[in-house]
């Protein structure tokens, strides 16, 4: 029988600082810890300094400042209220480019409605995938609930700092996300930022406005759904590539759509397509009877292991390229609930929050 593990969900309202300031008091030592585990892992391994790691963060404010005034007043807000720096926060809130193009990309997504499920609901799930450390092994995860009065109100899962990345708010949009290879970072707008903005957003043709609007600093994949569609779009600076389906989407690390994205090693490159191919026969495998209960079984399926959708640590792999599937998630825009295995979909079952 599965164990339960639930998330404490911290509810936050008002402006858009007194939200940040809120999440910040909340997480204060969360987040210390978070910073300075970063300090470690980029020292240990990159050779690089407390102030050189500092000094590339903060080349994103004033992009992320420009791209919108809300995001980086929740971001000061955060650092206020936990007694930190606006740099150091912008460590975490900028990790897609800072961490992510050093390292393997993981997760696997999905998006299925209409004739694919059985029950006529529309599903976004996803298994959060990620290094052991420097992301306390799971312990920086937050899940929050943000009271907005000039947006949808918005359940959102996040690394403690970052500004969001994955979530549903009150008017039905899930979003998942994947990170995806590309070349290199450049000093614009860190993606993260960009999908607070999505989750904003009352339906898909405003998110994906929201994604190709940003002056894009690296690459992400978008996998969104609400009760009237379902969208994945591939984010790079160069190009924003849109794909829409009746009934199933599915991605993992590398470009689907295009070519001449992918700049991962063969190995890494081995690891994403062994898991998309895998989704998508499972996907195809109970197309018209897809529900909870079938999705949960798919993000806890172990074929290919160590390449599985449900990955578990390998201990043959170096520290820093340990990694685990922190969380498990679908989120139902239609009851605008999110349920969440917290931990190994295999080992941790999943419970039901709400926006």
């Amino acid at each position: 029988m599965l164990r339960t593990r639930t998330f404490n969900v911290l509810e936050v309202s008002g402006s858009a600082y007194d939200r940040g300031f809120a999440y910040g008091e909340h997480h204060r030592m969360r987040l210390r810890r978070h910073v300075q585990s970063h300090y470690d892992f980029y020292a240990m391994y990159f050779e690089k300094s407390k102030d050189e790691l500092l000094r590339e963060a903060s080349k994103y404010s004033g992009p992320l400042r420009d791209y919108s005034q809300d995001v980086w007043d929740e971001l000061k807000g955060t650092a206020d209220g936990a007694g930190a720096s606006t740099d150091e926060v912008m460590i975490i809130a900028a990790f897609n480019e800072l961490f992510y193009p050093r390292f393997e990309k993981l997760c696997t997504s999905f998006a299925v409605r209409d004739e694919a499920t059985g029950d006529g609901l529309t599903y976004v799930g996803q298994n959060n995938d990620e290094g052991v450390n420097p992301w306390m092994d799971g312990e920086c995860v937050t899940l929050t609930r943000h009271l907005q009065s000039a947006a949808p109100n918005v359940l959102i899962y996040t690394y403690v700092g970052a500004p969001a990345m994955m979530g549903i708010n009150s008017w039905g949009l899930g979003v998942c996300i994947n990170a995806l290879a590309y070349k290199s970072p450049r000093t614009r707008v860190p993606l993260l930022a960009v999908v607070r903005e999505v989750l904003n957003q009352k339906d898909l043709d405003g998110a994906i406005r929201e994604i190709q609007r940003a002056d894009k600093s690296f690459a992400l994949n978008f996998t969104m759904g609400t009760s009237s569609g379902i969208a994945d779009v591939e984010a790079y600076p160069d190009d924003v590539l849109v794909r829409t389906s009746g009934d199933m989407l599915w991605h993992t690390n590398h470009c689907l759509y295009s070519v001449g994205f992918n700049y991962e090693s063969d190995e890494s490159h081995k690891n994403s397509v062994t898991r998309c191919s895998r989704v998508e026969a499972l996907l195809r495998a109970g197309r018209g009877r897809l529900d909870l209960e079938t999705l949960e079984g798919i993000l806890a399926d172990h074929e290919n292991k160590p390449d599985s959708i449900c990955l578990h640590v390998n201990s043959a792999k170096p520290r820093p390229k340990q990694e685990r599937t922190l969380d498990s998630m679908i989120f139902v825009p239609e009851r605008k609930e999110a349920w969440i295995a917290h931990g190994n979909p295999c080992e941790v079952g999943f419970e039901k929050y709400v926006v």
